[in-house]
């Protein structure tokens, strides 16, 4: 359980996108699921879109910490194209586990309530940017030869190969065609 009431509303309507959709987020929903009071939620986050903004920032969050603890494991020894592509593509089967779809569903959920309203697309696009900073990291420290024009290309081709997964899930694909598709996607590959 999170140690702040603040992370626990996050966390909360997270789980409530996942499980009942956009319509099933509400504040009293969140604070009814989180077992706090009536109005707790509302006294951190006066609005829908208050609500959904620390949604969208802990879910970035949350899938940030994950890529960092990925790639923590790089500094014992040289990061190659191929060990990228293999660490990405296991993070990307890691995140599709019963575990963790429910979030994988709770992110597609809030980009399409961000797709609607400005203010949270403008959340969407500054979380989306830390993502694309951290791939320009990784690339050059794997060698790919323009990681700034490359990494805008493989957040977009993870998000979608993460919807797709979400999406059709009597489809999974192989480890092979998963690590094809990025391997494509950062240029080392056929």
């Amino acid at each position: 359980m999170p140690s702040d009431r603040k992370t626990l509303i996050a966390d909360t309507a997270i789980a409530l996108l996942a499980c009942a959709g956009s319509r099933g987020l509400t504040h009293r929903a969140v604070d009814a699921e989180a077992g706090l009071p009536a109005g707790s939620t509302s006294a951190y986050c006066r609005t829908r879109a208050e609500l959904v903004s620390l949604a969208l920032t802990r879910h970035a969050a949350l899938d940030l910490a994950d890529l960092e603890g990925d790639a923590s494991g790089w500094a014992r020894s040289a990061l190659t194209p191929e060990r990228f592509v293999d660490t990405l593509s296991r993070r990307i089967e890691d995140w599709l586990t019963p575990a963790k779809r429910a979030r994988l569903v709770a992110r597609f959920e809030l980009f399409l309530i961000a797709s609607r309203e400005p203010e949270l697309a403008a959340v969407v696009a500054e979380q989306r940017s830390r993502f694309v900073q951290a791939a320009v990291g990784a690339l050059r420290a794997a060698g790919i030869e323009r990681p700034e024009s490359v990494a805008p290309g493989l957040v977009m081709t993870v998000d979608g190969m993460l919807l797709d997964q979400v999406a059709e899930l009597n489809r999974p694909l192989s480890t092979a065609q998963r690590k094809a598709v990025l391997a494509r996607a950062i240029g080392h590959g056929g």
